[in-house]
Parts: structure tokens; C-alpha cells; sequence
């Protein structure tokens, strides 16, 4: 019997796996090795011994050509749930300190930049040894990269169409009738769609989205037997408040943290009270995945301030 960890003991372990990532990651083994700091004959004979001990073909090499294989494509997903799952139990020890560390991988839908930004902002400056990796997308990458365990954990809005979720639902993001240069707000708190019949409107448009602003506004002022007044719609929320900024005589209808990183505040704004016209962000992970120390006081954190 040969003893643990000579040449002959051809179990998978934590370092084939890391290099085989690297592989998949770099999209060369020549870019992989050098991003290992090793040769590359080294690297391609790890190759070649992983695809030994699993009976299959990871990649398929045509030169200097290759394309991962179903069964690299598996493996490549598993293995970076395990190594995710040891940097994590890794960072865990660590903290107990009280002082959280290690990186947190973390996706965020544009809605819920503004919020991430605050909650980011102020655990960096609680634990300098914390690091964030943050990519931000629609809802429906989000599930995609969370389910293929590219992400700790998504905030994103709500409904989902995963059903293997944890989910810790935030406050709901109301949205406000923000009105432009020249224009009067009616001296009320909340306003519903009757109080913009024929006032000229900016919202979000959202193509084949059943809850994009548009659609819920017109749906509304159906009910009362009017169309809105839209002189403008666009997919990007950043775009209206640069018009309201910029003085396009109209009313915005965006949401309070759309306002805050607008800096809109000081315009004339009202809350609208319309069915359907909210947002429910939450904070999501997989229910059997592992998650960090670091993730759950991320998550724990939106949850205190929202």
C-alpha cells in the first residue's frame, strides 16, 4: 500500500479540481498554467489523470482547439460548489473572531443597485478583510448563475421561477409620481392614476414584461376609462433621471431608491397608490447549498435595513 499523497494515490483531490477550473476558466492550458505559476506539461498530465480516474473525456481537443464535454460541464459545476463550499468553511474558522473575511459572490438586479451599494458600503467598513464580487443582471441570469453555484447568493425582485430557494423577503419598493421642471405636485402624500390623466409621463418599458411600469399603468388608467399620456419611454431607469435632471418637462414614475441615487430628491415627488405598482426585493440562495458566515451577515444585514 502506497502512503497518502504519493505519485500513485490517483484519488480526485481539492488541487486537480482547482486546476481543472482553471482550464475551463482561462479557455487555454498554456493561459491556465500560467495563471497556476506552473509548466503546462505538468497541468495537461493533471488533466489527462482526472479524466483517467473518471472513465471520461472532459474536453475534447482538436490542436489547439478544445470544447468542454456534458461531462466536463458537470464536473466543472460540482467542482466549484466544492471548492466555494472549503474557501468558505476556511473563511468561516477565521471569522470567529468577530471579524468577517474571505470574498462573497454576489448577484444584484439593477433595481437593487442602490440598496446593495449601502449595505456594501458599510460591512467593507466594518470587516477590511471582507472582499465582494458583484455582478449585476436581469432576474433571470441571476437564477441561471446561482443555480450553476456561481453565486453565493442574488438579490433580486420577486416573483422567482425557481421553487429550491431560501428566500428572505425585503421591504417592497414603492414607486412615486416624480414631477419635472415647470410642473406642480399636488399637495397630497399618495395620488392614484386619476391625478395624471393628461399630464405628460415617463416610465420604464419593458418588452413582454406583464409588471413593467408601462403595463401597469396603462392596465390602471384603463380602469377609469383613460390612456396615459406617455411622452416618453425607456428600459433604462438611469435615462429618466437624467431628463428630470436635465429639465424634460414631464412626470418620472420611479421607484424611492431610483429617486435617492438619482439625486432627485429635491424634486417635487408623491407616492402613487397603484395596484401592482411595487417591487418586492429579496435576498436568495439555494436551499441546499452551503453558505458563508460572510453571506448570511450580508443577507442579515439587508434584512435589519430593509
Amino acid at each position: 500500500m502506497f502512503p497518502l499523497g504519493t505519485p500513485e494515490d490517483k484519488r480526485m483531490d481539492i488541487k486537480r479540481l482547482e486546476y481543472f477550473c482553471a482550464i475551463i476558466e482561462k479557455g487555454q492550458i498554456g493561459k491556465a498554467a500560467q495563471s497556476l505559476h506552473i509548466s503546462q506539461p505538468p497541468l495537461s498530465m493533471r488533466l489527462r489523470e482526472l479524466e483517467e480516474e473518471l472513465g471520461v473525456t472532459l474536453i475534447h481537443r482538436r490542436g489547439k482547439a478544445w470544447q468542454i464535454t456534458p461531462e466536463g460541464q458537470l464536473l466543472y459545476q460540482k467542482a466549484q460548489f466544492i471548492l466555494s463550499y472549503m474557501e468558505g468553511v476556511k473563511n468561516d474558522v477565521s471569522s470567529l473572531s468577530g471579524t468577517l473575511q474571505g470574498l462573497v459572490r454576489i448577484g444584484v438586479c439593477p433595481p437593487c443597485r442602490r440598496m446593495a451599494s449601502r449595505v456594501f458600503s458599510g460591512l467593507a467598513h466594518e470587516h477590511p478583510r471582507l472582499r465582494f464580487r458583484v455582478w449585476v443582471m436581469d432576474n433571470q441570469s441571476l437564477e441561471r448563475h446561482l443555480q450553476e453555484s456561481h453565486l453565493d447568493f442574488a438579490l433580486l425582485l420577486l416573483p422567482v421561477k425557481g421553487t429550491n430557494y431560501a428566500i428572505r423577503t425585503l421591504r417592497p419598493l414603492p414607486y412615486y409620481a416624480v414631477f419635472g421642471q415647470g410642473l406642480t405636485a399636488p399637495e397630497k402624500d399618495h395620488i392614484g392614476v386619476e391625478e395624471l390623466v393628461g399630464v405628460p409621463l415617463m416610465a420604464q418599458h419593458r418588452r413582454d414584461d406583464e409588471a413593467g411600469v408601462n403595463t401597469v399603468l396603462r392596465r390602471a388608467f384603463q380602469t377609469i376609462g383613460h390612456q396615459p399620456r406617455f411622452a416618453l419611454e425607456t428600459q433604462d431607469s438611469g435615462f429618466l433621471q437624467s431628463l428630470l435632471l436635465d429639465g424634460f418637462q414631464a412626470v418620472g414614475i420611479l421607484n424611492e431608491h431610483e429617486i435617492r441615487s438619482g439625486g432627485l430628491e429635491a424634486f417635487p415627488s408623491v407616492r402613487l397608490d397603484v395596484e401592482g405598482l411595487s417591487l418586492t426585493p429579496a435576498a436568495i440562495t439555494l436551499k441546499q447549498a452551503y453558505v458563508s458566515m460572510a453571506a448570511q451577515r450580508i443577507i442579515e444585514k439587508f434584512t435589519e435595513i430593509f
